[in-house]
């Protein structure tokens, strides 16, 4: 009877034992926690920047207007420049979207960013004084020589001009004293203006006819104002040629030129003798 008994509780024990033991082969369960998506989160916004673009407009044009006044010392015919002009732009805003790796996103124009930056004309304006750049139309162009009525030539064939430099009738003086066969004074031509110019400006003068002694038509010369004229106003210019008995220069059909101001030149005596510095 007691053995009976033992039996039955040894087996009672080793059933609780079986069941409170971890079965081997099952595979525990594991909660692991939940990570974020690496690829949305390379993809969502992370900072912006705002780009402004310039387009330049189109190029600058330039405007010629007639005097409405004269300044001190300038003349109606005169054209100078009175305005620098300036190249407009268009300018447009766009918002610039970055992520977290500095990636690039997105590239939106911002509506109603744009703006117009108008450009501004250069403008010449007639009624100036002479400068360098300054142009104008010469009305008319003649010749004269050293033995015209009351340019006092000498004996020698040799006169003065306004300016001191003397000329002759095939030869002009040049700044250190010597007499150079030719119509020029130190490799410009000589011509006489109004006093608009002043002496020793120097001109550059195109769109001519006028022929010989270097000079050929259309092809643009260099002239330097020595001389004055009772005769010689307003754009008017009169071309130095020798002799008027037997002038070197042909003037052609036309009688007019464009004449724009190349420099203006100090006047200046030295031992005796005015010349210009050019």
């Amino acid at each position: 009877m007691k053995k009976s008994i033992m039996t039955i509780v040894m087996l009672v024990m080793v059933a609780i034992m079986s069941g409170c033991a971890v079965n081997a082969d099952a595979t525990p369960e594991i909660t692991y926690p939940k990570l974020n998506d690496l690829t949305s989160q390379t993809e969502e916004p992370y900072r912006f920047e705002i780009e402004t673009v310039q387009e330049p407009l189109e190029e600058l044009g330039v405007e010629e207007r007639e005097a409405s006044y004269v300044v001190d010392g300038g003349a109606s015919w005169i054209f100078a420049k009175t305005q620098d002009g300036e190249r407009g732009y268009k300018e447009t805003k766009y918002k610039l979207t970055y992520n977290k790796k500095d990636e690039l996103l997105s590239r939106v124009e911002i509506p109603n960013s744009t703006e117009v930056y108008d450009s501004t004309p250069t403008v010449y304006e007639g009624g100036q004084v002479a400068q360098p750049g300054a142009y104008y139309e010469a009305s008319r162009i003649t010749r004269y020589g050293v033995d015209c009525v009351g340019c006092n030539m000498g004996a020698d064939g040799r006169g003065g001009t306004a300016s001191g430099v003397g000329v002759g009738l095939d030869s002009v003086r040049q700044k250190d004293g010597t007499w150079l066969p030719g119509m020029t004074y130190e490799g410009y031509y000589v011509i006489a203006t109004s006093s608009a110019l002043p002496l020793c400006t120097v001109v550059e003068v195109s769109n001519h006819t006028v022929s010989g002694a270097g000079i050929q038509p259309g092809v643009p010369f260099r002239a330097i104002v020595l001389d004055r004229g009772g005769a010689i106003q307003g754009s008017k210019i009169d071309l130095y040629a020798g002799s008027e008995s037997a002038l070197s220069m042909s003037q052609g059909h036309a009688q007019d030129a464009s004449v724009e101001i190349i420099s203006l030149n100090s006047r200046y005596q030295s031992d005796g003798l005015w010349n210009c510095g050019v």
